[in-house]
């Protein structure tokens, strides 16, 4: 009978124990992940010529880098978009006189495109070269989206 009731005793304990463990709250923490947005424009390309971009680094030309548009850059010098990376992939040009159609690259946000609408970028020597299959210099449709 003593056994039966400390059995008992165990069990209502364990009971009101386990009521006690606080349950994690299933809301996540942090800021949730923002769905892709894909934006649609043109490239062109452009020199460095040994000059800081807007984000205060110089680069070689053969740097794969990206010049964005004041839609995002918002004349700001070192926005808050340098150091961020695109994915670009090369859809065509009108005029079918650059290459690379279906090329994708990884750009690095590091200067302004003063003169890019909207979506529109700007690339770098390296970049064009990477995105375009070393086609001269000229206008190409691109789809992007930030990495990060």
């Amino acid at each position: 009978m003593l056994s039966q009731s400390f059995l008992g005793l165990c069990l209502a304990a364990s009971a009101t124990w386990a009521a006690a463990i606080p349950v994690p709250d299933p809301t996540p923490v942090g800021p949730a992940l923002a769905k892709r947005t894909d934006h649609y424009g043109t490239a062109t390309v452009y020199d460095q010529n040994n000059y800081p971009g807007s984000c205060g680094i110089t680069n070689p030309d053969s740097a794969v880098i990206v010049a964005l548009g004041n839609k995002w850059m918002d004349n700001e010098y070192q926005s808050p978009f340098c150091g961020r990376t695109i994915s670009v992939v090369n859809t065509g040009s009108s005029d079918g006189g650059v290459h690379g159609k279906g090329n994708t690259i990884t750009a690095l946000v590091q200067d302004t495109c003063e003169s890019c609408q909207n979506d529109n970028l700007d690339f770098s020597i390296g970049a064009w070269n990477a995105l375009t299959s070393n086609s001269e210099e000229s206008v190409v449709d691109v789809t992007w989206h930030f990495n990060s």
